[in-house]
C-alpha cells in the first residue's frame, strides 16, 4: 500500500478511537474473549515462581491482564496502546493490587517507518496480539508488524493473534459506510482504488456524524502462512493452535498461536 494511503488509513484510525474511547470502552467491559481459555494450555508457566512475561500490543483497557492474573499467572504485563481514554480505564479498573504487576505505556506503536519497531525490545513468554490486524493497512506492513512482534518472543515462548471475522456478516453489512461519504484526509480525499480488498468502513454507535471505522478482513490464506512468514535468522516458530472463537456464533475471530522454538527444534541434527 502506498504511504499516502496508509496514512489516511491510520489518521482515520486514531480519530476513531479519539471519538469513540468511552463507548467503544462501555460496550466492551472487562469481560474476557472466550477465545483466550483456549490460549492457557500454551502459555508457558514460568518456574520458580518468576512472573509471565507479558506484552500486549493494543492492549485498550487491558482486560487480558485481568484474564491472567484471574487465571493464577504472576505477572509482568507491558501493555501499547494509543489511546490515553482507554489507558486510563484501564488504570481505574485494575486497581491498585493487578496495577503492581503492570506497566501500561501510551505509545502509537505505528508512528515510525516500520511498524512495531519501537515496542519495548525484552523478551517476552507471551506476545499478544487481539484486536489490532484489522485496522493494520496494507499487507506489507502487518508482514512487517508480525515480524517485530516474532522478535520479542522468548525461546519457548508463545505469540498470539487474532483477526476480526467481520466479512459477509449481515449486522456488520449493514454497517458499511461508502468511501466517497468519508470526505478528505489529512486534507486529501482517499482513493478507494488504492485499497486492498477486504478494506471497508463500518459505522460504529448511532451517530452518522461520528468517525467510521477502518477495518480490513484478514484473508485466510495470509493467516495460514503466518507460521512460515516468521521463519528468518535465527528465528522460527512452530504452528501450535489454529481455531475460532468468539461472538454470538463462538467464530468471530480466527485465532493463531506460534510457539518460539529453540535452535535444537529447528535443526534436531544439531543434536547428533
Amino acid at each position: 500500500m502506498d504511504p499516502m494511503t496508509r496514512g489516511q488509513l491510520l489518521s482515520l484510525s486514531t480519530e476513531f478511537y479519539r471519538a469513540h474511547a468511552e463507548g467503544f470502552d462501555a460496550s466492551r467491559g472487562h469481560e474476557p474473549w472466550p477465545g483466550w481459555q483456549r490460549l492457557l494450555e500454551w502459555l508457558p508457566r514460568p518456574e520458580s515462581g518468576e512472573p509471565l512475561r507479558v506484552l500486549d500490543v493494543g492492549c485498550g483497557n487491558a482486560r487480558l491482564a485481568t484474564f491472567l492474573t484471574d487465571a493464577g499467572f504472576r505477572l509482568r504485563y507491558v501493555g501499547i496502546d494509543a489511546n490515553a481514554a482507554l489507558l486510563a480505564s484501564a488504570r481505574d479498573r485494575l486497581g491498585p493490587e493487578r496495577m503492581a504487576q503492570v506497566e501500561l505505556i501510551e505509545a502509537d506503536f505505528f508512528a515510525s517507518e516500520s511498524p512495531g519497531a519501537d515496542l519495548p525490545g525484552l523478551p517476552f513468554d507471551f506476545v499478544a496480539l487481539f484486536g489490532v490486524l484489522h485496522h493494520v493497512p496494507g499487507v506489507d506492513w502487518r508482514r512487517a508488524l508480525l515480524i517485530e512482534l516474532a522478535d520479542r518472543v522468548a525461546i519457548g515462548g508463545i505469540l498470539a493473534l487474532a483477526a476480526w471475522q467481520f466479512a459477509g456478516r449481515p449486522r456488520f453489512v449493514r454497517r458499511t459506510v461508502p468511501w466517497s461519504a468519508l470526505g478528505p484526509v489529512l486534507g486529501e480525499p482517499l482513493d478507494p482504488a488504492r485499497l486492498e480488498e477486504g478494506d471497508v468502513l463500518l459505522r460504529f454507535g448511532a451517530d452518522p456524524t461520528m468517525p467510521p471505522r477502518y477495518c480490513h478482513q484478514v484473508a485466510d490464506a495470509e493467516l495460514d502462512d503466518v507460521a512460515e512468514m516468521l521463519e528468518g535468522p535465527g528465528r522460527s516458530f512452530e504452528a501450535v493452535a489454529d481455531f475460532r472463537a468468539d461472538g454470538a456464533e463462538g467464530d468471530l475471530n480466527r485465532y493463531r498461536v506460534l510457539r518460539r522454538l529453540d535452535a535444537l527444534e529447528r535443526n534436531p541434527l544439531a543434536a547428533l
